[in-house]
């Protein structure tokens, strides 16, 4: 395991492997996106990090933190979190790169791509750019409300950044910066992802992955995004499927010079 040290004393957890042009995964889990990376790490240089605001809160992780009160911040920590991602492409060493996630790291790299001058492309899956975001922000403070009425208001607190992140993006228009961005631009789903056969229904459900990307189609396109439908597959395996994923995306990514 490696970390690195940002410049307000945090430790981030990072792992690389190949060489070539950088695909850097946000993730959740340090096993989250791993057999996807391997899938696209012949002739990439592929990074996963763990973003602050998931430190501690889904894995311990002894080796990396340090002082951290997201409940304090009242915005979202924008300029930290693209700091923190440039602290691990440095430590990486990754001068650009394509940012990469799937589902809720999807919408992370999605949030940060266009403040980073370093991100030249996007990589994600399983999650519906350019539909609006009025779904999320009722999604997770919806979840956050739950939790302290249930009397659980450390695991509500674990909603606080993402309420932060929704309330400044459902007011934000990226079309116009994703337009710009010069690398791949690619996204992914399964036909099945919010479904009702779909496995994450209960969570996922509402939603409706899948259909709010085909709605969106026309405008991601002009954005200059490749759309790839995985036919029968859900919100899961439509990441955890790496052996019929990860051949297409690594030839989307290589057809889009990366």
């Amino acid at each position: 395991m490696a970390t690195t040290v940002t410049g307000d004393g945090y430790r981030l957890w990072y792992e690389v492997s190949g060489d070539g042009p950088a695909v850097i995964f946000p993730a959740r889990f340090r096993a989250e996106q791993a057999a996807l990376g391997r899938a696209l790490a012949d002739g990439r240089r592929i990074v996963r990090y763990k973003p602050r605001q998931v430190v501690g809160v889904l894995e311990a992780d002894e080796d990396a933190g340090g002082p951290w009160d997201p409940t304090a911040l009242t915005r979202y920590p924008l300029d930290m979190e693209v700091a923190d991602l440039h602290a691990v492409a440095d430590a990486a060493g990754v001068d650009t790169f394509v940012l990469a996630g799937y589902s809720g790291m999807a919408a992370l790299a999605g949030f940060l791509v266009t403040a980073s001058d370093r991100a030249t492309g996007l990589l994600v899956g399983g999650f519906p750019l350019l539909a609006g975001y009025d779904y999320w922000l009722g999604y997770v403070e919806g979840a956050r409300g739950a939790l302290r009425q249930a009397g659980l208001p450390d695991k509500a607190d674990e909603h606080h950044v993402g309420v932060l992140l929704y309330r400044d993006w459902v007011d934000r228009d990226d079309t116009a910066a994703l337009t710009a961005l010069p690398g791949p631009k690619i996204l992914w789903y399964g036909s099945r992802d919010g479904e009702p056969d779909c496995r994450m229904h209960d969570v996922v459900g509402g939603s409706a992955i899948a259909r709010r990307v085909r709605a969106h189609a026309d405008p991601l396109r002009r954005a200059g995004f490749e759309l790839i439908e995985f036919d029968g597959l859900d919100h899961i395996g439509a990441l955890s499927t790496t052996d019929v994923v990860g051949p297409r995306l690594s030839t989307a990514l290589t057809e889009a010079g990366w």
